[in-house]
């Protein structure tokens, strides 16, 4: 049965490929402060695309009454909007969009009588456990990192009121694309794909990490929490994400040796706190030139603390598992091709995303499966 479906953030980098998907079958409303590029258009022309304001509780109002006349509610609700900086400070911004915003989005939803909202939380909203331990579905999301905090009170904004709306918060792994769309990623592979010594420079043991999912296997996930709506709790916080977790000492021989014939794969091991300094530097030294930096020194405190985490409870739940050719040291490969290929395009698309800009591009290989 075809269900009506709106989301939120709908022209970036995750909402959009989520429209796209679900356009296919469903009837979809897409909300964002920016409108959606020719491109998106085109890709999803039956999408009911609307220029509005989540902090707004009129504006949001707004599009959810325009589908009353139509004698159709809403069905589902996919929370993909966010604001997100690089800094370690709490801005403004944060209040107002991911939390405001998410209240207006769960009061809209309880008086149009939504089946569920959908929720994009984050695995970076959990402290890294101690030396051998593993993250779940039940860990507590507790991290003090703005961008992480404001998902941790969205998680539990969404449990406090799920008696009136149902929810699921996916705790996002890191998503990335063929074209790499992940700052951390982005960075490493500027970084280690470089043929001087600078090159082969790991901070600490080259134990950090966390899971990644594909953008397509994302949209997969979402696709399986709407089928199985019924099935879940009332909230439920599942993982989008691979099992365990990706470190630097996984990603770093892949990307040496893809990206140069004669790229030492032998890593060069440096203390945090020489990395810590070496960041500080960078970031001053982009002040000056006016240019944004990605990688903050407050990040080398989670130097060899991965984030590990064991999906069984999603993967039981919503029968699903991930597609192995989709899986990050797999498809790394690819990334690395596409970025000695098509290296100005890659960094075009990589800057605009990393700024919140994200221009949508279609997932060929994706709408191959």
């Amino acid at each position: 049965m075809q269900n009506t479906i709106l989301v939120t953030g709908s022209s970036g980098y995750l909402g959009s490929a989520i429209c796209v998907d679900l356009a296919r079958d469903n009837r979809v409303i897409g909300i964002d402060t920016r409108r959606p590029s020719k491109a998106l258009q085109q890709a999803a022309p039956s999408v009911q695309w609307e220029q509005a304001d989540i902090a707004d509780v009129k504006s949001l109002k707004l599009v959810f009454s325009k589908n009353k006349p139509r004698k159709r509610n809403i069905d589902f609700v996919i929370h993909f909007a966010a604001y997100y900086h690089y800094g370690a400070n709490w801005l403004k911004e944060y209040s107002r969009t991911n939390i405001k915003g998410t209240q207006n989005i769960i009061e809209t939803s309880h008086q149009f009588a939504v089946k569920r909202i959908i929720f994009a939380s984050s695995i970076t909203a959990l402290k890294p456990p101690p030396q051998g331990g593993i993250l779940t579905e039940e860990s507590p999301a507790n991290c003090a990192i703005p961008y992480a905090k404001s998902k941790s009170i969205g998680e539990a904004l969404l449990a406090e009121n799920s008696n009136n709306v149902p929810a699921v918060a996916l705790r996002l792994g890191g998503v990335f694309s063929d074209w790499c769309e992940l700052p951390p990623l982005y960075s490493l592979m500027k970084l280690w794909s470089r043929s001087s010594s600078i090159g082969r420079l790991v901070p600490g043991r080259g134990k950090s990490g966390f899971p990644y999912i594909h953008r397509c296997e994302l949209v997969r996930i979402v696709r399986r929490v709407i089928d199985l709506s019924n099935h879940l709790n009332r909230f439920d916080i599942l993982f989008a994400s691979e099992d365990g977790c990706t470190q630097h000492k996984d990603l770093f021989p892949i990307i040496r040796r893809e990206s140069g014939r004669n790229h030492s794969a032998k890593p060069i091991h440096i203390s945090p706190s020489l990395a810590k300094i070496s960041l500080y530097g960078k970031y001053f030294l982009n002040i000056l030139r006016r240019k944004n930096t990605y990688e903050r020194p407050w990040m080398i405190d989670y130097v060899d603390h991965p984030l590990v985490v064991d999906t069984t409870y999603t993967r039981e739940k919503i029968k699903w598992a991930p597609v192995p050719e989709f899986s990050i040291l797999a498809r790394l490969p690819v990334l690395i091709n596409i970025f000695n290929s098509q290296r100005s395009r890659w960094e075009e698309r990589n800057i605009l995303r990393n700024e919140g800009k994200y221009e949508y591009a279609a997932d060929n290989r994706c709408e191959k499966n």
